[in-house]
Parts: structure tokens; C-alpha cells; sequence
């Protein structure tokens, strides 16, 4: 990691510069020791691996960064450490498969919706030839399969949410 800084010093001139550091607290360790010495950090930029990453100048005031670090460690750890109960995976799991399937549900609707509207639309300005009326009945099968298949995603959809909403009130 490479970290680029401009600070001002204390006669107010700025003075760029570049170090590199093995890892991010190391390099937030550098520019408290920085600030802590009086000068004032006005802006640092990280790179690593290739990737430009602005860091905010105002967070660097002297004080050590490293507790805080510490500190906020610690305390992912415990939450971390924490038993989750199986339940609440299944809780979690059912409900990331339910949205997933209401969704499935709601774009085959729209799907069915769009292409009844194209099929009739197709049959209204269908012209009037040799072979009209074999079209015709084609179409007019393919727009009863649609709507039967509406029919049936609009009623898995009703059927879905009223037992998807009494398993969440019993849950």
C-alpha cells in the first residue's frame, strides 16, 4: 500500500509526500503520529492493488486510531461469536426463497399480461387472406393458453401470499 499525503505545516506550507505502509492501521497509526506533531493533514489519498481510495484528512486529529480499532474489533467479535439459532437461519433462508419466488410469480404475470396484449394485437391487424382463418385459430389458442396460464400465476400468486402472510402472523 502506498499512501499519498499533503499536510501543512506549522509556518503554513504544504508539504506532499508518500509512504508505504504494510496495512491500513499502520497507515492511520502514521497520519495520527502526523497531526500529533502539529501538523494538519489536509488530504490522503491509498493506493492498493491498483485502487485509488480517498481517505478523510478531517478523521486525523492526533489522537491514536488504534483502541478505537481495537475497541470496534472486539465488539465484532462478540456479535460475530454469538450462537445464531437455527431457526432464524431457516427464518432467513425461507424468507430470502419466498421474495425470490414472489418475484418468479410477478414477472410471469407481466409476462403472460404482455404477451396476451401482443396476441390480440397481432389478431386485430392481421390482414384478411387465403390463410386467415388457420392464423386466426392458431393465435386464438395460443391467447386461450396464455390466459389460462395467466389465470393460473395470478391464483399460485393469492395462493402463495395469503399462506406466506398466515405463517408469518404464527411464526
Amino acid at each position: 500500500m502506498l499512501l499519498l499525503i499533503v499536510t501543512l505545516d506549522d509556518q503554513g506550507h504544504d508539504r506532499p509526500f508518500s509512504c508505504k505502509v504494510p496495512q491500513l492501521e499502520a497507515a492511520f497509526e502514521v497520519l495520527s503520529a502526523i497531526a500529533a506533531a502539529g501538523d494538519v493533514v489536509v488530504s490522503v489519498d491509498l493506493l492498493d492493488n491498483g485502487q485509488h481510495i480517498p481517505l478523510p484528512a478531517e478523521a486525523f486529529d492526533g489522537e491514536p486510531i488504534r483502541p478505537h480499532i481495537e475497541k470496534l474489533e472486539e465488539d465484532w467479535k462478540a456479535l460475530l461469536n454469538k450462537p445464531v439459532s437455527s431457526h432464524a437461519i431457516h427464518q432467513q433462508i425461507l424468507t430470502n426463497f419466498s421474495w425470490r419466488l414472489r418475484e418468479t410469480y410477478q414477472t410471469r404475470i407481466s409476462w403472460l399480461e404482455q404477451a396476451i396484449a401482443q396476441t390480440e394485437s397481432r389478431i386485430q391487424r392481421m390482414p384478411r387472406t387465403a390463410h386467415w382463418d388457420s392464423c386466426y385459430v392458431r393465435l386464438e389458442m395460443q391467447l386461450t393458453l396464455y390466459r389460462c396460464q395467466l389465470e393460473q400465476a395470478q391464483a399460485g400468486l393469492h395462493n402463495f401470499c395469503q399462506r406466506w402472510s398466515s405463517y408469518i402472523v404464527y411464526s
